[in-house]
């Protein structure tokens, strides 16, 4: 079977990793492919790879039924070009992700044509991508069902919520990451000599939580050091980050923030992420959400302890496979009188009038008030769901009052620089044979078993799900959260 691998871009960031990795994988598996793309690479990766400028985000097109036609035509004409023919399954990676308005017409002109198609879902714009889902309401028919149209989700909890939305359970799967070891274990272990050095090992968007990476960083035993590996891209919001920048110089935070590319590693090393990282001798996780969670892995690929926030739903696959996570907690803790509920209340509610609003759904009394208890219901409340506007202003307060942080690790409650110094001195007890279960070889696998199994399916007309069953699985007040509204 010949596969096309379509992505809107291959700039820097987790899914351009992976349709790297899907390409290198289909070539050990002698698959034939082809990548086509919005925009190529900015290294020169040696793939099979077209470029289709339309494939690229954007959020204004011409006429969309046109656009998609002639989007078609040169998406065929490309792959036959590269293949020799049309392919005979289309893999397309985040098509409902609400960042080309194309995309929906693309995805009926391919579902119709009956031909083996592959809904690879990374992220999605119903699960805390307002501006993205706006783009999607006038679309309708997002998401087809038929026996040859296939859902992949890279988490288990993505795969359960499409499933209880109605798409077939054996139209979905789990499709595991490949996670590369570095060969950085074997010649650069942590060295228990020299100071600690906390990498951030990430873009600087919001929904990484800066704001957390600030407060332990300021809670920190000296000399330790951290370090942000990337600021935000140029098409990603920032003036937050420049906040938090700004913050961590005022408050002399040992914290130096977009350091790959800019800042030579210690000891005089290079500006890369290889150098940071055999530089550090910790990384570190703040995100308040996360699609597959590549930091919790990557963490054991460079032999480096992992501190800092559990994700729950995404970590319970990798504790499944055997991944130790011991030196995470559930929540940075702080007293609920240090903000003024009534603002908080008020930013509450303008945040999800707007999400609600861009979904095309009423707002209730009852769901700001449900949405509020979930959040601060209780005495301590969580640092990581505040909104950043009240994140700034509680960090100098935090930091002149160290022992009112409180961590919640298990069941336990303890001072955060307790907790931190306790995990700084932690080592890992994962080897790279734990990842196992998302080698390459297991990542080549599961694509030859998902395309042996579509090529042998009896093809049928599409059916469309209501896309508002997919909506409701994700705006529901328990999952709100501010740095993702």
């Amino acid at each position: 079977m010949s596969i096309a691998l379509v992505h809107y871009h291959l700039r820097p960031g987790g899914v351009t990793r992976i349709v790297e990795r899907q390409s290198e994988a289909l070539t050990t598996a002698g698959i034939s492919h082809v990548i086509l793309t919005g925009s190529p690479p900015e290294q020169n990766f040696n793939l099979p790879i077209r470029v289709i400028p339309e494939l690229d985000y954007s959020e204004t097109q011409p006429h969309q039924d046109t656009g998609a036609s002639l989007l078609v035509g040169k998406l065929r004409a490309a792959a036959i070009e590269a293949l020799g023919h049309e392919p005979q399954c289309w893999h397309l990676h985040n098509p409902t992700l609400g960042k080309n308005q194309l995309f929906p017409q693309l995805v009926r002109t391919l579902a119709e044509s009956q031909v083996p198609l592959v809904m690879h879902i990374h992220d999605l714009a119903e699960d805390g991508r307002p501006e993205n889902y706006r783009l999607l309401r006038s679309a309708g028919e997002i998401y087809p069902i038929a026996p040859q149209i296939h859902y992949l989700t890279i988490n288990s909890r993505d795969l359960s919520r499409l499933r209880h939305a109605g798409i077939p359970p054996q139209q979905t799967s789990l499709l595991r990451n490949a996670v590369t070891l570095t060969g950085l274990t074997d010649d650069t272990p942590p060295n228990d000599e020299k100071s600690a050095l906390v990498l951030y090992p990430v873009r600087g968007i919001r929904r990484k939580n800066l704001g957390e990476l600030c407060l332990l960083a300021g809670l920190a035993p000296d000399p330790t050091q951290f370090a942000l590996a990337l600021p935000p891209s140029p098409s990603q919001e920032n003036s937050a980050y420049q906040k938090w920048i700004e913050l961590a110089k005022r408050q002399r935070s040992p914290l130096q923030m977009g350091v790959v590319g800019a800042e030579l590693a210690p000891p005089g090393g290079g500006s890369t992420f290889p150098a940071w990282a055999r530089a550090s001798t910790h990384f570190i996780t703040t995100s308040i959400a996360e699609g597959f969670g590549l930091t919790f892995l990557e963490a054991i690929a460079f032999g480096r302890p992992l501190i800092g926030r559990d994700l729950p739903e995404i970590t319970s696959d990798f504790r499944r496979h055997g991944i130790n996570l011991n030196s995470l907690y559930s929540g940075l803790l702080f007293p609920r009188q240090w903000i003024d509920e009534a603002r908080l209340h008020s930013i509450l509610e303008t945040r999800l009038q707007h999400l609600y609003r861009s979904c095309g759904e009423q707002l209730s009394d009852s769901i700001v008030t449900e949405t509020a208890e979930s959040l601060f219901s209780e005495e301590l409340l969580d640092f990581g769901n505040l909104p950043e506007s009240l994140q700034l202003e509680i960090l100098p307060r935090a930091l002149a009052s160290p022992g009112k942080i409180l961590c919640r690790e298990a069941n336990t409650l303890l001072p955060a620089d307790e907790w931190l110094q306790g995990a700084l001195q932690r080592t890992g007890s994962n080897t790279p044979e734990d990842l196992d279960p998302w080698s390459s070889s297991a990542f080549s696998q599961a694509h030859r078993d998902l395309y042996d199994s579509l090529a042998v399916c009896r093809a049928a007309k599409p059916t469309w799900l209501d896309p508002r069953s997919i909506l409701l699985q994700y705006l529901h007040p328990p999952q709100f959260h501010f740095l993702r509204s």
